[in-house]
């Protein structure tokens, strides 16, 4: 006859046991941030090294900032923006100044590259088709995403130089009302790396 095994030893061995579960997850958990961290040590560094200048750009300066990047290109401006509201024929409208410098770029002979994010919809209609369509009227080369994952980014890049990247969609929310926090990097090694990046997006989305 098989002795049986007493309750206490029976509880000690699954707490031994759960013990061993909890301390092997946040063993795995610790390993995978001390990787993280210093995957991100790393990246910062970099960004030291490149003596890139970091300015802070948040809420209503973000407007004045952009449209003067925009409008003072020579070379190229990049731009991935997950919402881009463009009302046709409003004048005071903040977002149609920035639409229609992009505009005005391109036919001074700037290269205007635009990825827009292609399932953002109110009311039934497609928020960024407007955009897309006045892009296309003046020659800009646009795109709507490949549709397989949503493109979120709030991106531009002026000059191989110049990134403005954080919070801000051009929506008149975001310029004239929400708190928003983007940065201008100006940096060559940031922009480049960026517009690799651009570069892949456009491939992904045309097949090209």
């Amino acid at each position: 006859m098989a002795k049986k095994v007493p309750k206490s030893t029976a509880a000690l061995s699954l707490l031994v046991v759960l013990l061993s579960a909890a301390l092997w997850f946040f063993y795995t958990a610790y390993t995978d941030l001390e990787a993280r961290y210093g995957e991100l040590r790393h990246r910062y560094e970099e960004l030291l090294a490149q003596n890139a200048t970091v300015i802070i750009i948040n809420d209503r300066d973000y407007f004045d900032v952009a449209r003067e990047l925009v409008e003072e290109a020579s070379k190229s401006i990049y731009v991935i923006m997950y919402v881009l509201k463009y009302k046709p024929g409003d004048p005071d409208y903040p977002v149609n100044q920035l639409v229609w410098a992009l505009g005005n770029a391109c036919q001074r002979g700037v290269k205007v590259s635009v990825i827009l994010e292609g399932d953002v919809y109110e009311g039934g209609v497609m928020v960024n088709q407007a955009a897309y369509d006045y892009f296309v009227s003046v020659g800009v080369n646009v795109t709507f995403d490949s549709g397989h994952v949503r493109t979120h980014c709030k991106l531009v890049v002026v000059d191989e130089l110049m990134v403005l990247v954080g919070s801000h969609n051009w929506t008149e929310y975001a310029l004239e009302r929400n708190h928003e926090a983007s940065v201008l990097i100006i940096s060559e090694e940031v922009a480049e790396k960026e517009i690799e990046y651009f570069n892949e997006l456009w491939a992904e989305a045309t097949g090209s």
